[in-house]
């Protein structure tokens, strides 16, 4: 059980940083102190997050929807979370390329 302990120790700290580029497909994005991978296709973003979400789910729902657009460069026209985990969608409203 102790080894169980240590390998959380080792291992959670690269879930909230670095690693997550690694781990996670998209470019990383700080918001407020939560990091974010964004995959932005078309007009359809995914914002995803490892933190517990306990106590903070309003939190990570602004800085997830700040982190699209810093990401996208567009603003967010439809923007939801999934159910249970810190996965965040968007429907993009971008400027037509001119």
């Amino acid at each position: 059980m102790r080894w169980h302990a240590i390998a959380l120790l080792v291992l959670l700290p690269g879930c909230s940083g670095g690693l997550m580029s690694a781990v996670m497909p998209g470019a990383e994005v700080a918001v407020g102190g939560d990091v974010f991978s964004v995959s932005v296709t078309g007009n359809r973003a995914v914002a995803m997050n490892f933190a517990t979400g306990i106590n903070n789910q309003e939190r990570l729902g602004i800085n997830a929807r700040a982190a699209i657009e810093q990401a996208s460069g567009c603003a967010i026209a439809f923007f939801e979370q999934e159910p249970g985990i810190n996965t965040y969608r968007a429907r993009l409203d971008c400027p037509e390329a001119g």
